[in-house]
């Protein structure tokens, strides 16, 4: 049978419990007894599996210029990239891709290298005088594209791309016309969003 020493050491041992957990209560704990619950946020989607479709409004700074008409270092311009999977769901491994620029648009086939990454190749003429002579195909004008999505959003269970950074590198000019000529190459980098269609503004090829 316990004692009454025993009953009042019980006691005791009740209140310094009931004490130590409103003090942990304080100090932003949860009390002795209490329930807790954890609410967790589920994670961003992974950009590396984003489906790339939609058209992007893209922001570009030339980063070179090297005699290029109408362009120069530093120079900012604004594109409008359309993107076409070649898949019914998913990140496909091809997707289609019409690009503006100042004079035009152009078509080529991205690849996917890696998670959320894609490059891919094309061409289109430029012109350029000879003599007193402005030929509209004077030159010939190959670029390679690449494509990163950098965000991305989940709707109607599957990820989407929201953002993009690309790149846009000219490395070399062919001269087709029967004159003589030094030409030019550019590149330029840009970020952008899916958006509405805008208009292309500034530079001749990047």
């Amino acid at each position: 049978m316990p004692t009454y020493l025993t009953r009042r050491r019980g006691r005791r041992a009740v209140r310094v419990l009931l004490a130590l957990g409103a003090c942990f209560t304080l100090a932003g704990g949860p009390a002795l007894g209490a329930s807790t619950t954890t609410s967790t946020t589920p994670p961003a989607p992974t950009p590396g599996i984003a489906r790339l479709a939609g058209q992007f409004r893209l922001a570009g700074r030339i980063t070179v210029a090297s005699g290029v008409l109408g362009e120069h270092v530093g120079q900012r311009v604004a594109r409008t990239w359309s993107f076409t999977p070649n898949c019914a769901s998913g990140a496909c491994a091809t997707i289609g891709l019409v690009r503006s620029r100042s004079a035009g648009t152009d078509q080529l086939l991205l690849r996917r290298r890696s998670p959320g990454y894609y490059t891919g190749t094309g061409s289109f003429f430029a012109p350029l005088r000879c003599g007193a002579r402005t030929y509209r195909r004077g030159s010939a004008v190959p670029f390679r594209i690449t494509v990163r999505v950098t965000a991305a959003v989940l709707a109607g269970g599957d990820v989407f791309a929201t953002q993009i950074s690309a790149s846009y590198t000219n490395s070399s000019r062919t001269n087709l016309t029967p004159c003589v000529a030094v030409l030019g190459h550019d590149a330029a980098r840009y970020t952008g969003q899916i958006a509405l269609p805008s208009a292309p503004t500034g530079g001749t090829g990047t």
